[in-house]
Order: C-alpha cells, then structure tokens, then sequence
C-alpha cells in the first residue's frame, strides 16, 4: 500500500471534522437573532450584554495572537495602531454589531436572518463595484430569485401586502438590510487585511476592543440599568448566557477552528444553514411561525438558491486552484 494512500483516510478525516464544525457554527450564528431578541424582551440591558460577550471574545482574541503571531507585544500594539486597513475592519465590524443587535430588536429574528442571507450576492457585487473585481457567475440571477423568495416569506397575506407590519418592523428590516452591507463590506476588507500579514488572532483583537469599547460608551450614555440582570427571568438570564457563551465565545471559536482547517469558501457555503435554526428556534423560543405555505415555499427558496451559488462558487475556486 502507497504512503498516499494510507494518509488520505487521515486527512479526509480530519477534513471532516472540520467541516463539522463549519456546520455546527452556522447552526449556532442562526441562533443569535433568537437568543438575542429573547434576552431583550425579557429586559436584559442589550448594551451590557454585547459589552460582556465582546470582554470575552478580547480575552479569547489575545490567546489566538500568543499562538498565530511570533511578535513583541510593542510590535503587535504598534501595527494595530498604524494599519488602516484593520482600522477599517474594526469600523464595519462595529456598525455591523450596533444595527444587527438593534434589527433583532425591533422585528422579527427569522427576518433578521433571511436578509443576512442576501450577504454573498452583496459580497460579490460591492467588490465590482468597489474594487473592480469579477462578479461570479449567477450572481444576479441568484440574489432576483432569493430576493423574490424573502418577499414571500415577508408577505403572510398578498390580498394585502402589509398586513403584520408595522413601523418598527420596517426599521428593523431597513437596519437589518445596513447590517447586511456592513457584513459584506467587512468581507471585503478582510480579504484586504491579509495581504498587511495580519492574522486571524490580530483582526479578532483589534476588531473586539473596538467592538467591546463601543458598547460600553453605549451602556453608559443610554444609562442602562444593570441592576435588571437581577430582576428578570430565569429563562431571559439563560437567553443572555447563550448569546454570551454560546454564540459568541463558541461560534466565534467554532468558526475560527474551521477555517484553520479547511477551506473558508467551504465553510461559508454552510451560511443556508442559519435560516433553518433561525426558524426552528424563532418558532420554539419566540413563537414566531411561518403560517402559509407560500412562507415554507419562499424559505425553501431563498435556502436553495444560496445553497447553490455558494456551492457553485466554491467548485468554481476549487476548480481555478487546480487548473
């Protein structure tokens, strides 16, 4: 037996268990919205919360700079300082965080979900538009289709188009739409923040103090209560402690081990995925259901119509590297 052939079934293995993990921390990223608007309504302070959830992210980030970067602290502190384009990261990632916590807020968390979904089309055509790079195939086609598939799972009553709304969902879905495109451009500047040989460990550090320094000017300028930590719910506070050790620390965690390991383009075209928690739990944390076939029809749509393009996409790069 060849060498190749005894080490194949070692790292198709370990290909495995990472991919995996991709998929247990999309599961996970799709439940944010629902924990999250869980924790809120029940009264938790939402600005203390994140603030205490990104405090643990930092220490997480600062234990992956001690592993990824052969560097002095001085130098480290020195480069986070003067890059820009970390800077940059660190600028969307918070707009990213203020109006995603305030959409799930404000409507409903399957919603909040099903526009993130839209992320990779807008991905793909900022960086057209922005930077000159080629829009991969299908990509308009896909988001007309998804776009087409959102409405019919916004839309319970076409006899009347905005029956169920109301003005906050409307602003909950116009930020949840301004956090989409502050994802995408994140995307976009992350793939930029790598060729300043910044790590993984670097970009999560810088991103977590500007992150974790945000929302404690928030707690502290809206003068949150966090006296309510003691007053609500046992299940509210095990909400808080989901989005706190749950989505943050584990799905931050999950996430970051499956991209060391395998593709990233592989892992992100789990992104689907998050639609099916969002519902699953919206229906049994929030009781927020999908009443009409048409709604199952169009989140069947949107979930495989992203499906294929991020798997279409990642044949497409997989195919490039080889040939």
């Amino acid at each position: 037996m060849s060498a190749s052939a005894v080490k194949s079934p070692s790292r198709a293995h370990s290909v495995a268990f990472y991919v995996g993990l991709g998929i247990v921390g999309q599961f996970i990223w799709g439940s944010y919205p629902v924990f999250g608007k869980g924790a809120i309504e029940g009264g938790i302070p939402k600005f203390s919360m994140l603030f205490i959830a990104t405090s643990l992210v930092l220490l997480l980030s600062v234990w992956l700079v001690r592993r990824q970067d052969d560097r002095p602290w001085r130098e480290i502190v020195h480069m986070m300082l003067h890059a820009r384009a970390l800077w940059g990261v660190a600028l969307f990632v918070v707009l990213r965080s203020v109006s995603n916590l305030l959409a799930m807020s404000m409507t409903r968390a399957t919603w909040v979900q099903l526009i993130y979904l839209l992320t990779p089309f807008t991905v793909a055509i900022l960086g057209s538009l922005l930077f000159g790079e080629w829009t991969p195939r299908y990509t308009y086609r896909a988001l007309l289709i998804s776009t087409l598939g959102a409405a019919m799972v916004l839309i319970e009553d076409w006899h009347h188009v905005f029956a169920g709304f109301t003005r906050l969902d409307g602003w909950g879905l116009l930020l949840a739409f301004f956090s989409m495109l502050a994802l995408a451009i994140y995307f976009l500047m992350i793939r930029r923040s790598a060729r300043s040989q910044a790590s993984n460990g670097l970009i999560m550090l810088q991103q977590s103090i500007a992150v974790m320094t945000t929302y404690l000017i928030l707690t502290l300028v809206t003068g949150e209560d966090w006296g309510q930590w003691l007053t609500v719910s046992r299940a509210t506070f095990f909400y808080a402690l989901l989005v706190i050790f749950l989505v943050q620390i584990g799905g931050n965690t999950l996430q970051i081990t499956a991209i060391s390991g395998a593709s990233p383009a592989l892992i992100t075209s789990f992104m689907p995925l998050r639609l099916i928690s969002a519902i699953v739990l919206g229906w049994l944390v929030l009781g927020e259901e999908l009443h009409t076939v048409w709604q199952w029809i169009g989140a069947g749509t949107v979930l495989v119509t992203v499906s294929v393009y991020l798997w279409l996409q990642s044949r497409d790069a997989f195919q490039g590297i080889l040939g």
